[in-house]
C-alpha cells in the first residue's frame, strides 16, 4: 500500500526529484503488477506505458488540487496513459471501462461471504486462475485485483474508482460469480 504524507505531495507539487523518486520506488510494482494482471502486452509495451505514465505525472503534479485524493489523482493519470497507449496503438484490443447492465436487481448479484470463501477455498492452479482471470472484463478485473492483490477495503477502492459503496460491492460480487463460474467450467 501507498502511503505519502502531505509533506512528501507538496515536495511533489514542488517537483523536488527526491520525493519523485520516492514515489517511483513506491508505485512501480504495483503498475506492473497491475498491466500484466490485466493485459496481453510485452514486457517492453508494459515499460513503454510505465515510463510515459511517469512523464505525465510529473508535469502535471504541479497542477494537483489538495482538496483530491491524491490516490484518485495518479491513479487516473495512470489509467488515461493506458487508454492513450491502446488509442496508439489500435491494432491492440481495449475495451473501455464499462459496467455490463444486465437487469438483476442489486440484491441478486451479490454473493455471501460463504460463497467468496468456498471459492477460495478451492484448490485451483495458478494457470487456472490466470486464464479465467483474463476472461474477465476490465472492471472485474480491476475491482478483484484491488481487493485481493492489494488488500484494498471497499472505502478504499471507492475512493480509487469514485463509485459508491453499494457499486463497489455489487461489483465485487459479480466479478465473483464471473470468475467462479469460469473456473467450475474449467476445472
Amino acid at each position: 500500500m501507498i502511503t505519502l504524507d502531505t509533506e512528501h505531495i507538496k515536495n511533489l507539487k514542488q517537483q523536488d526529484q527526491n520525493a519523485f523518486n520516492q514515489f517511483y520506488l513506491q508505485t512501480v510494482d504495483m503498475f506492473f503488477r497491475y498491466i500484466n494482471a490485466n493485459y496481453f502486452i510485452s514486457k517492453q509495451d508494459a515499460e513503454d506505458i510505465i515510463s510515459d505514465f511517469y512523464v505525465k505525472f510529473w508535469e502535471g503534479v504541479k497542477s494537483y488540487k489538495e482538496d483530491q485524493s491524491f490516490t484518485a489523482y495518479f491513479r487516473t493519470i495512470f489509467k488515461n496513459t493506458i487508454k492513450d497507449f491502446f488509442k496508439k496503438n489500435s491494432d491492440m484490443p481495449f475495451t473501455e471501462l464499462k459496467t455490463n447492465d444486465e437487469g438483476e436487481a442489486f440484491e441478486d448479484t451479490l454473493m455471501d461471504d460463504s460463497d467468496i470463501t468456498k471459492l477460495l477455498e478451492n484448490d485451483f492452479k495458478f494457470e487456472q486462475i490466470e486464464s479465467a482471470m483474463k476472461k474477465l472484463d476490465d472492471i472485474s478485473k480491476e475491482i478483484i485485483y484491488f481487493k485481493f492483490i492489494e488488500e484494498k477495503t471497499n472505502e478504499e477502492i471507492v475512493s480509487i474508482t469514485w463509485s459508491s459503496n453499494d457499486m463497489i460491492r455489487q461489483r465485487l460480487s459479480r466479478a465473483i460469480k464471473q470468475l467462479k463460474k469460469l473456473l467450475e467450467n474449467n476445472s
